[in-house]
Order: structure tokens, then sequence, then C-alpha cells
């Protein structure tokens, strides 16, 4: 036993010990039903309103609490999809009262339970932050989903989520109120059980600008319960500078209190393809490169066993799945095994433990922007170029797989003393530990096609580690009869390292040998070693007047090695906060069909670090020469470098009416001022080839984001809902020093005056001609302007869920997104090489027309805007605005049909699916075959352009699931 494991135990004596007066204690019994069909509810969830102390409904719906002090009690029972239910009753001394409970279902949403931050909990008709959950549990057993994204995806206000290409494993970008940050990658904060995971890209080889992916794509979907995502610094200010991009908390699976053994197989089959094909009236090769895609297989087993003991619950699972991407030589393998565990040894302690271990396989195609890639060698080159001469086959042959070990471990201890009721100390610990293995290699034979003597091998070994604690205690207490509080205090501490070497060689000789050390050629090899530490402490006070009114002040304070001078221990590393809501569905000026009316408004702060070595003056690197080894400046800092700041304001409503509709509403308005914005120092300080980073940017944004979810019908057979929602944002970069900052091609930009990653350029106003009326070129402006947004400016999702006669379940889930644009650098490059067939056939008429005649005119001025000569023009820039069939699914019980006919008495579920994501889209883009893709994957200031990039594949799967 460690120190530490010794200090929590003496910390829990020290509060048990000490002599209290017990009261003279009763039993609480009952059962918990639903009250429109009177069925029992197990996994419900009884509380002692004020005591901390409670329990969980068995398979039976029944459950019991004793140890009751004697007296007067309320009795809180809760159920996710349920209206709570409270009531009063006496205990008396020594005795036992029976509380039966009927919950009525809560069909307008708003009695779910959503975490609010630091693991407390409200239902959504509570809260005042907005607060986006989905019920991933329920989503999964309906459709099958490949990715974690594809749970979210159209279901969250204000957010998006995308795969940035149709890669098996391939990163994602979530986009949190559009992001505000000029400091941070725009990525929210991510916990896996209370396990802060990595959510930037691990390092690997490019294949042509995508990155290796996001760690989401490592987890298994159908093993994910619930996840909420907090979105702005009014709801995260909590989480400091980390969760100034939103912060998204996802629960895994567990067992249930009561629950009897119960052992689950569900086996997929299926197929991937793709979503659409390439524009014939563009692209020469259309067909060519519509063939060159395949039909991936997909299958997928996952076995789990749930139940629980006398003092334990417990839920064990593995599952695998293998997917072919729809390009030859990608394909995916992905390997999970889960444990979650919870032992009660006590009525007032609770150890939860939850583990994940991964063994993940990812080969990816060489594609996007590389001379290797099969889609520009047919897209580009054949038949027009040198490639038609090379061998085919050598852009099939190159390999690069990735080998992913991936461990996850959360453990909480959560102990309520019997001895202060309303006292809750949480201590939970996390890790965070990967291993990737990226291998490449290009074989010998092809030598003259890659450019390599002898073949090339590249190897890369990645060490990612993060650890994280958080320690709270929280204590509920009445302050008069009609006022209450809580009290909460804690620390969050984190600590993350990335250690990678990788390496070059050539001159293998035979493809027989593998060995990097094979290569008589060392073309190159790097090492790179980072390590993080920061902490923060918070203070949160609430309090509850009547049960109708909430006001919640929070603050906390962060530290962080990235601070190393200057400001460290300034005001600004405090990040306060205040909310309020209040209750008024019952007041009489209200309607009676409205049964929830809850207004919110909340304000908080938050921020960004800058990067790692930018708070240093000077930091100097080894670098090797022909005069050997010696030091170069590596980076230029500022000491006295400020942190940035995000302000927000947010406001809104939910209102729930006749228990069938709800509906939320929310405005927000964020202002960023003191980003960070790198120039270049004067020649003078001898600095010119480094960049120097300064307290100059500030952003504006503001946007509304609305829900709406309706029950059209509740039946003891039957169910029907929908639910929709829409976001509207506007951002704008009001101060930037005066500069400007482009991304890749110089195409998208960060200036003063426009939205973040605009684009921008020269626009084209027509066609050009000389006296004689000939076309010489295209009109271009004299200035660089606005052209469009990469972002789009509304977006949301439209769905339903059915049941029908009980066995049989549907959903679907669409998702639409306007008001933006997508620039085709493969459209452009095609015309460059002189096979853009719209060009073409505009330059053909053009030729055999009169100049000076209208139809001359027109023909050139189409003409004018295929022009690819001049690179930051708006050609090849078109709107993206697109409707997707996100997801459907179909789900038929047949476990009661089966078992009556063949007599089983131990099957609990036979269910037959069918599921297809991405069934179609309806677009005006027709530059490429996928308006959502990006050519340099997840991250980064390029956004909306596509260069070649594999478009995200069309699934259709069938599965068999059987429980005993």
């Amino acid at each position: 036993m460690n120190r530490w494991t010794q200090g929590v135990i003496l910390g829990i004596a020290l509060l048990v010990l000490p002599g209290f007066a017990w009261a003279q204690q009763g039993t609480i019994t009952g059962t918990v039903t639903e009250a429109e069909t009177g069925d029992i509810l197990p996994g419900a969830t009884v509380q002692i309103v004020g005591l901390g102390t409670g329990a969980a409904t068995d398979a039976e719906g029944k459950y019991e609490i004793a140890n009751v002090p004697a007296g007067e009690q309320t009795v809180r029972v809760s159920f996710v999809g349920y209206q709570a239910s409270e009531s009063t009753v006496t205990v008396p001394e020594g005795g036992t009262v029976r509380v039966n409970v009927q919950l009525k279902t809560a069909q307008a949403q708003l009695e779910e339970v959503v975490v609010t931050g630091f693991g407390r909990e409200q239902t959504r008709g509570e809260t005042n932050v907005s607060v986006s959950q989905i019920d991933a549990g329920e989503l999964t057993e309906t459709t099958e989903y490949e990715n974690v994204s594809d749970l979210l995806q159209g279901r969250t206000s204000g957010v998006t989520v995308s795969r940035s290409s149709g890669n098996v494993g391939a990163g994602l970008r979530f986009d949190v109120r559009g992001g505000v940050s000029l400091n941070s990658d725009g990525q929210p904060l991510i916990f896996v059980d209370g396990t802060r995971i990595a959510q930037d890209p691990a390092p690997g080889f490019d294949v042509g600008g995508q990155g290796t992916g996001s760690p989401l794509a490592d987890l298994d979907p159908s093993n994910i319960e619930s996840i909420n995502v907090l979105k702005g610094p009014a709801a995260t200010s909590l989480y400091g500078t980390d969760g100034t991009d939103g912060v998204v908390l996802i629960e895994t699976k567990s067992g249930e209190q009561g629950q009897d053994l119960q052992v689950e197989y569900q086996g997929t089959l299926g197929v991937a393809t793709k979503q659409s094909g390439y524009n014939d009236d563009i692209y020469p090769t259309a067909d060519r490169l519509n063939d060159i895609h395949r039909q991936g297989n997909i299958q997928g087993h996952r076995i789990a066993v749930s139940g629980s003991g006398d003092i334990t619950t417990y839920n064990l699972a593995y599952s695998y799945r293998d997917t072919e991407s729809i390009f030859p030589t990608g394909e995916g393998q992905r390997n999970n095994v889960n444990a979650s565990i919870e032992a009660r040894p006590t009525e007032s302690l609770t150890i939860s433990s939850r583990s994940t271990l991964a063994f993940n396989y990812y080969d990816r195609p060489i594609a996007d922007n590389s001379i290797f890639g099969v889609l520009g060698a047919l897209a580009l080159d054949a038949p027009f170029g040198d490639f038609t001469e090379r061998d085919s086959s050598a852009y099939f042959a190159i390999e690069d797989r990735q080998r992913v070990r991936k461990f996850q471990q959360s453990i909480e201890l959560s102990y309520r003393p019997e001895t202060v009721p309303g006292l809750r100390l949480r201590a939970q610990g996390g890790a965070d530990i990967s291993a990737r293995r990226n291998d490449q290699t290009r074989p010998s034979q092809y030598e003259d096609v890659y450019n390599s003597v002898g073949g090339e091998r590249n190897a890369l070994d990645s060490d990612r580690r993060r650890f994280n604690a958080d320690l709270t205690a929280t204590y509920e207490y009445d302050i008069t009869s009609d006022l209450s509080a809580t009290t909460t205090a804690g620390t969050q501490l984190f600590t993350e390292s990335d250690r990678q070497i990788n390496a070059t060689a050539s001159r293998i000789g035979t493809d027989l040998i593998t060995d990097i050390d094979a290569g008589t050629q060392l073309d190159f090899i790097g090492e790179s070693l980072s390590n993080e530490r920061s902490a923060g402490i918070i203070g949160r006070q609430q309090f509850e007047f009547l049960d109708r009114y909430s006001a919640e002040f929070s603050v906390r304070r962060d530290w962080s090695t990235r601070l190393v001078a200057g400001e460290t221990d300034s005001f600004k590393e405090w990040y306060p906060a205040a909310r309020a809501s209040a209750q008024i569905g019952d007041f009489e000026v209200i309607p009676d069909a409205v049964s929830r009316l809850n207004v919110r408004a909340s304000w908080g702060q938050s921020g960004s670090l800058p990067d790692l070595v930018d708070g240093e003056f000077l930091r100097l690197q080894g670098q090797a020469s022909g005069f050997g080894s010696g030091a170069v400046i590596g980076n230029v800092g500022d000491p006295d470098l400020g942190l940035e700041r995000v302000n927000e304001v947010e406001g809104g409503f939910d209102v729930g009416i006749n228990n069938r509709y709800s509906l939320s509403v929310t405005y927000y308005r964020q202002n960023t001022d003191n980003s960070i914005v790198n120039f270049d120092p004067a020649l003078s300080t001898g600095f010119g080839n480094q960049n120097a980073p300064r307290n100059v940017g500030e952003i504006f944004a503001q946007g509304i984001e609305t829900s709406l979810d309706v029950t059209a019908l509740r039946t003891e057979q039957h169910t029907l809902s929908f639910n929709a929602n829409y976001s509207y944002r506007e951002r704008e970069v009001k101060e930037l020093g005066g500069q400007s900052i482009f991304g890749g091609f110089q195409r998208n930009v960060i200036r003063e005056g426009l939205a973040p990653f605009t684009f921008f350029g020269r626009r084209v106003e027509g066609a050009r001609f000389d006296d004689s009326g000939e076309y010489r070129g295209p009109e271009v402006t004299d200035e660089r302007v606005e052209l469009g947004n990469p972002v789009p400016d509304h977006f949301g999702g439209i769905g339903f869920s059915a049941t029908l006669f009980e066995d049989l379940r549907v959903n679907a889930q669409a998702e639409y997104q306007l008001g933006h644009q997508t620039y085709s650098n493969t459209a452009r490059f095609l015309a460059l090489r002189g096979g853009h067939e719209q060009r073409r056939a505009l330059q053909s008429e053009l030729d055999n027309l009169q100049a000076g005649t209208d139809r001359y005119r027109a023909v050139a001025n189409e003409l004018a805007r295929t022009n690819p000569n001049v690179g930051e023009i708006d050609n090849f820039l078109q709107d993206a605005d697109f409707l997707k069939l996100r997801t459907v699914g179909v789900r038929y019980d047949a476990s009661s049909l089966i078992g009556s006919v063949a007599g089983v008495d131990q099957l609990r579920t036979f269910t037959v699916g069918f599921s297809a994501s991405n069934l179609f889209t309806i677009t005006s883009y027709d530059q490429g075959p996928d308006p959502e893709v990006n050519s340099e994957g997840s991250r980064g200031l390029i956004r909306g352009q596509e260069f070649l990039t594999l478009q995200n594949p069309r699934e259709y799967t069938f599965t068999l699931e059987v429980g005993i």
C-alpha cells in the first residue's frame, strides 16, 4: 500500500471516527413503476434529499433504504426519460414505511439528467447553462455506428462534427460555437469516464495531408452510454483554460444494481460504398475515378457480460470491428476490451473502476496532395500527363500501417459520511496511455517512380501519456426552510508527455527484408519530447430558494508550466462565472398547458495558454552541420506574454408543454481579447527568421441555438417522437495588430473585419477583352476581398424515432449546413494541366465563334470563371450547402415470438436490424463527390478545401443480437 492510499484511508477514518450522537433510525421501502402502463422500472434512483443516501431499484422495481433517521424525510425518485417525483414521509423509529412511486414519462425531455461540470447533475429543466445530451445507449440499440462522430452529427445544437476524409479512423473536427480562440486548435476538452484523453491527432506520416486520425476513432460507439456537451465559457469556466473550446463528457456503459447475470452477443456484417461519383462534365476520367473505388466489407462482433452482486455491479465487453475502406489498400481493425466495476462496500462508500484496452490497426491509402496518390494520377494526369507512362501498381504498392496500443483507466471513490449528512467527498483519477507505431514502405522495384534508390523505409514510434486527478468536496445544507445551499471546493491536476522518434532509410536492397536498419543509407532521423503540467483550484457556491430560484457563483485559478515568467501571479489566471435560473412554469399567468418553464442566464470567463515555450525569451536547439553539431535558435518568445481571455454571456429558456413538447432557446455573446499573434521581429534583433508572439488579437462572436422535441404518440405498444435543432452564428476578428494570417494555398485568412478562416482573394468580375473584342483572360478585382466562408452560418438536424407493436423500432437523423463554401483544388489543378472538361469545351466553342458577338462574350465570361492561372481568385469556390440523411436504423426484437414458438425461457433478446449511414446527400456542390472533406485533415488553418480527398463512405450494415 503506497503512501497516497494510506493518506486517503487515514483521511476517511478521521471523518468517521469522531463520536456523533446517532438518532433512532428506520427503513424506507417500496416499488417504482411507470404511471401510464404500470410496468416496473428497474434501475431507478431513489434518494433521501439532504442526506446523500439512496438506492437503485432491482430487477423487480423494488428498493430498500435502511438506517434512515426517524422523522420527516423527502424521497426523490428519478429515472432517465421520466419526470422526477418527490414526496415527504414520516419514518417511524425502528420501523418501516412503504413509498410506492409511479413516474410519469418526460416526453418533453426536460427531466433528462445532464452533467453541468465537475460531477454536478441536474435535470434539463433546472439547468442554468445550455447543455446538450445524447443518449448514446438508446441510439445504439437501434442503429449501428462506425465512429463516435456519427453519434453527434446533426443532434447537438451549436456543434458540428465531421470526419476530415473517408479514411478509416480519420480525424474528427469539432466546431463548438465556431471557436473564438486564436491560440487553441478549436477542439473541445474530452473526458471519457472522467479520464482526460488526448484530443489532438497523434504524430505520424502524412498520406497527402491527412493526419493520423482521432483518439475518439479508437473507441467503440456501442460501449458508450451518454455524451454531454458543455459549449462555452459560461458553462466551462470551471475547467479553466482547458475548456475554452467546450467540454465533451463521455460515459461508457455500466451494470445496474439488482440486475441478474446477462450475456449478450452482437454480430455485424455490412458494406461500405462511395456516396457519389465524380462529375463527368468536369473530370474527363470520371469513369476511371469512380471505378477505382471499391465496395469495402464490414464485419463486427461484440460480446458483453453484465450483472450485479450484493455490493457490486459490473459490465464487461469485448468488441472487434474490421472495416475496409472504399479505396484499395485502406482498412481498419479495432479491438476494444471494456471493463466497468462498481462496488458499494457500505452505504457511504462507492468505488468504481472503468477500463478500456484497445489494440487497433489502420492501413491508410496515399491520397490527397501527393504525387504518389492514385486519385491524383487518375484525376490530374491520365490521359494528359506523365503518369500514364508509369506502372500504376507502384501507387498501390506503398504501404502505410499504424499499430495502436491504448489503455484508459478511471478510478473514482465517492464517500458520504453518515455522521455529516449532505457531505460528499470525491476523488477521481484517470490515465490515458497510448503507443503508436507507424510504418511506411516504398518497394525497391519502383524506385524510378518514387525517386528513392533501392526503396525506402520510414518508421515512427510515439508514446503518449496523460494523467489527471480530481479531488472535490461538496456540502449540501439548508440555511432556512426555504433556502438551501451547496458548497463545492476542489482541485484538478493534469500532466502530459509525448515522446516520438522517427527515421527514414533507403537502399534497402531487397523487399524480403523490411527492417529499417537494412537500409544502407540513413536519410533522416529525429526525436522529440515534450512534457507539460497544469493544475487548478475551484470553488463553487450555489443557492436555491423555494426550490424554484437558483443562483451559482464559481471561480477557478490555473497554474501551468507554459507560464514560466512574467504574469504567472496576475489576476488574469482567475476565471470567474455566475449563473442563475428561475422555474416559473407554475405561475398563475402561465397557461396550464405549460408543464415546465425555466429561464436562465449565465456569464463566465475562460482563456487559452500560449504555446509551450512562448513565454521563454530564447530557446536553443541542436543541429548538425558540415562543421559538426551545434546550437541554433529554435524559438523566440516573450516573458511578459499574457493569457488570452474569453468572456461569454449566455441566456435562454426551456419550456415544456403538455409533457409532449419541449423547446430550448439559447443566445450567447462572446468576446476574446489579448489573443496571441506571431509577428516578425525587427531585423536588428538578429531573430529575423523567427516569429515573436504578442498579445494583440480580439475576436467577437454571437449566435442562437434552438432545439425542439415532440412526442406525437405514446401508447402501450406505439411511440412516435421527433427532434429538430437549428443554430446560427456569426464571428468577426476585431483586432490582429494590422496583419493577416494565411493558411495553405493562400486561401483561408484570419484578418481584421472578417470571420476567422474566411476565403480571401481577388474576385473574378468576368472576361477581359481587347479593343477588337478578343478574349484576354479574366477581369479580376485589384485588391483581395472576402470571397466566402468555409464554416456554415446556419446548421442543425431533423430526426424521428418510432416504436411499433412494442418490438419494432425505427429511427432516422438528418443534418443540414447552410451558408458556406468549399474550394476544389482538384478542379483547379485539373484545369492547370489542361484536363478540365468544362473548360476545354468552353475553349473549343470560343475558338469557333466570332469575336465581339453576344455568344462569344457569354462563353468568354464562363471561360474566365474556369481560369486556374491566378491562384488566389474565386474560381473553383462553390456553395457547399447540403442536407444529408446521416443515419437510418431499424430493429425488430423477435425474442417473444421465438420464445413462444420454441419454448425457450432463457432468451432475453433476439434482435435483427438494418442500418445505413450517409444514405443520400442533397447539395449544389458538384466539383467533387463530397462537400464535407478537408485536404489538411482535422486541424490547422486550412478549412473547406478539397484536394484529391477521399470522400466519406456510405455504409449498410445488418446486425444480429442475442441476449440471455
